[in-house]
């Protein structure tokens, strides 16, 4: 019944549909939408896709573009602003950068022409398109003012086996708390390497075994990660330290997440490759451990 419902929207929804940042969210939005036979527009001057006049036409804009953590500013939303900025007319604009709690409403009470939802997504930058056809979790997060379209985006979505329509700081918090423990999971298993290295076991065939829990699981455990011990990447750094302002504006201390940091400030200091040793390889094949997340 909510694939038949799907489909009908699908098919009834004439209006283009508006991407900004064509980048590895957005091109595998692109990648969803058109291969549903949507008319999407999209601007991304960097990438040649430079006339914001091509999404007058839209009646949804999906907004993709990078939130950073920069030195003396913390979450960096810059590029996010001049993105709501640049809209015109009145949309439905749906945010799929990672925003701190509160962005969503705070964007939809600047830009009030507009009905603004959240929706995270949760991919891997080498297998982005494949992740986001086949997601784990579906959710859109709205304001007052967007609660009535949030139904609207999420059909437009891929089905996920966790769906989920939410206040827009819920959503926006989980994000950041998912990407956070996997930085926390990270920075562990590469502790628990360093102990295995000096006792002299083998870290592949723990890590084969702890990972059989279905609880804990194998991924974000390889410490050797594109030759690089840490997490690096476009997601777990700025998030985690975004997370950690936050926190201490709202006068909490996580040291969960702040020993994990500090963690992985040593072990990624200059980001030399470090090669694998063959001591510690895994016990089973390494096809046979699920990739990392790292979005």
């Amino acid at each position: 019944m909510a694939t038949e419902l799907r489909g009908c929207v699908m098919r009834r929804e004439e209006a283009p549909l508006g991407v900004m940042g064509a980048g590895v969210v957005g091109g595998a939005l692109l990648a969803h939408l058109r291969g549903a036979g949507r008319d999407v527009r999209v601007y991304d001057p960097p990438k040649g896709f430079a006339d914001i006049g091509e999404l007058d036409a839209a009646g949804i804009v999906f907004v993709c573009v990078p939130t950073p953590y920069t030195p003396h500013r913390g979450f960096d939303d810059r590029h996010l602003l001049r993105a709501a900025s640049a809209i015109r007319g009145e949309k439905i604009v749906v945010v799929k950068s990672t925003v701190l709690p509160g962005t969503t409403a705070q964007l939809q009470e600047r830009f009030p022409q507009h009905r603004f939802l959240f929706n995270p997504e949760f991919l891997r930058e080498a297998t982005a398109v494949e992740d986001f056809a086949n997601p784990d979790r579906q959710i859109v997060g709205h304001t007052p003012r967007s609660a009535g379209d949030a139904q609207r985006v999420l059909e437009l979505l891929p089905r996920a086996p966790f769906e989920l329509i939410c206040p827009a700081e819920d959503a926006e918090m989980a994000k950041y708390v998912a990407n956070s423990f996997l930085a926390v999971k990270v920075s562990y298993a590469n502790e628990i390497f360093d102990l295995c290295e000096r006792l002299g076991t083998s870290y592949g065939r723990v890590r084969d075994i702890v990972a059989a829990d279905l609880r804990i699981g194998a991924s974000h455990t390889e410490v050797f990660d594109s030759g690089y011990r840490g997490y690096g990447g476009k997601c777990l750094p700025k998030d985690s330290k975004s997370l950690l302002d936050l926190a201490r504006s709202a006068g909490i201390q996580l040291q969960v997440l702040a020993a994990a940091d500090a963690v992985n400030g040593r072990l990624t200091g200059e980001r030399a490759p470090v090669a694998r040793p063959a001591a510690h390889a895994a016990a089973r094949p390494a096809a046979a451990i699920p990739d990392e997340r790292a979005a």
